[in-house]
């Protein structure tokens, strides 16, 4: 089945982290400028859980589930890792506080958490939005070990384990022990809310179109409030409304929309140094004030898309040409990375 909406839904989640990114990049616009899309994250994560329920098999195997899941996620996430560590020893200027370290560089490539070299209270890679992909792989290894298992039983298997590495990292964490601060961290429930839905959709659950378009929009206002609640509550609840309120929107297929949804991973690793570029680039020729910081966001946006799309048609596509030629099409939402 063709879940457009639930494609479309993926580029503004990446567009969302890019804004949350391009508003912090020049110090004289922040003032201007409205913090919030990093929620982008959260949907992803609802959409990863959703997603991998929804394509699982019942004669799928732990081995070639994570061989699959590794060819769509490693080859462009390695790229931009030794690409950063190629900017950092030549060009260590074009980002703000990021440096060089091997063992970063070690860490980061096998998606183990660890601190941060540019903000140490943080457990990142070097390439920065790459710890959702920490906890997008540790939730792979999880969905994996679970097809050992009757299907039925899935489900609960990934409830417990991450409840309990959850509650095991919550009471270890100490402000030390970035293994500790990373896992305590209640977003990784997300996957959880993402697979519930799955299920509900399997079995025939659903939604009337226009109930479906209020829920979106309800739960698009809940984003925005900024509550002081868990994030699981702030960012993960909202998150699994509107990925149900996509699932029962009636929208026609757009190929340039399907295309911006295809071309999402790939925007959401390329637009820092994308951003990087233009934070040197732009203000000398934007100016100050209000409306400079305005078009310096909107300019972002824009490139960091073109170039995002561009890394998916170019460098994506050819990095896993084995995977989709012959036979791939760009045209399937679930044909590319959840």
């Amino acid at each position: 089945m063709r879940l457009h909406a639930l494609q479309y839904l993926r580029a503004v989640a990446a567009l969302a982290v890019v804004y949350s990114h391009a508003v912090i990049q020049v110090e004289g616009y922040s003032q201007f400028l409205g913090e919030a899309g990093s929620f982008g994250v959260d949907i992803f994560f609802v959409i990863s859980g959703f997603i991998m329920i929804y394509i699982a098999k019942p004669d799928d195997t732990a081995v070639e589930f994570i061989k699959n899941r590794a060819r769509r996620v490693v080859p462009l996430y390695w790229f931009f890792t030794f690409l950063m560590a190629a900017i950092l020893l030549g060009m260590p200027s074009v980002f703000k506080a990021t440096v060089f370290d091997l063992k970063a560089l070690l860490l980061s490539l096998a998606f183990i958490p660890h601190w941060s070299l540019a903000q140490t209270d943080e457990a990142w890679p070097i390439v920065a939005p790459g710890w959702s992909l920490n906890f997008e792989m540790y939730f792979y290894l999880i969905f994996a070990l679970s097809l050992y298992l009757a299907q039925r039983f899935r489900v609960l298997f990934i409830t417990v384990v991450i409840s309990v590495v959850f509650l095991v990292a919550t009471v270890l964490h100490d402000g030390e022990s970035a293994m500790a601060k990373f896992f305590s961290k209640s977003m990784v429930f997300e996957f959880i809310l993402g697979m519930a839905l799955a299920v509900a959709w399997k079995r025939g659950y659903k939604l009337p179109a226009s109930t479906a378009a209020w829920l979106l929009l309800s739960a698009t206002c809940l984003l925005f409030l900024r509550l002081p609640v868990p994030r699981i509550f702030e960012f993960g609840v909202p998150s699994l409304l509107i990925v149900a309120a996509c699932l029962f929107i009636r929208v026609k297929e757009y190929r340039w929309a399907v295309l911006l949804g295809d071309a999402s991973y790939a925007l959401y690793l390329s637009h820092i140094f994308t951003l990087g570029v233009l934070r040197k680039v732009l203000p000398p020729f934007l100016g100050e004030g209000q409306l400079a910081a305005y078009l310096f966001v909107g300019i972002s946006l824009v490139l960091c898309t073109v170039v995002g799309v561009y890394i998916h048609w170019y460098i994506d596509n050819w990095l896993l040409r084995h995977e989709r030629l012959p036979g791939y099409s760009n045209k399937s939402p679930l044909a590319s990375k959840a």
